[in-house]
């Protein structure tokens, strides 16, 4: 399943690997709870990408409904899942002084 935003270009393989090797190191900055995604979160995941291009997000649901939400926050935001471990998911968007 592919995420993100459709005119943001899409990350090789080899770089999808570099950012998920950096994000080990990382704590989770957004926790999605029971109520799921909704603009606040969004808005959360924002804020983070303001600080960092890599962001750690901790899900409360279990991993088919995580999946999903994942994948609609990614949307909501305009950045991409890059990996899933367990129910944390690390998201990338690039910084917008790169662009």
């Amino acid at each position: 399943m592919e995420s993100g935003s459709e005119d943001q270009p899409r990350l090789t393989g080899a770089e999808r690997g570099k950012l998920r090797s950096l994000a080990q190191t990382l704590d989770p900055k957004v926790f999605v709870g029971k109520a799921g995604v909704n603009a606040g979160i969004a808005h959360l995941l924002e804020e983070a990408f303001r600080n960092a291009d890599l962001v750690k997000v901790r899900f409360t649901a279990e991993r088919e409904a995580m999946d999903k939400q994942a994948l609609e926050l990614a949307q909501l935001t305009e950045s991409e899942v890059i990996g899933r471990v367990g129910r944390t998911a690390t998201f990338f968007k690039l910084g917008a002084d790169a662009e």
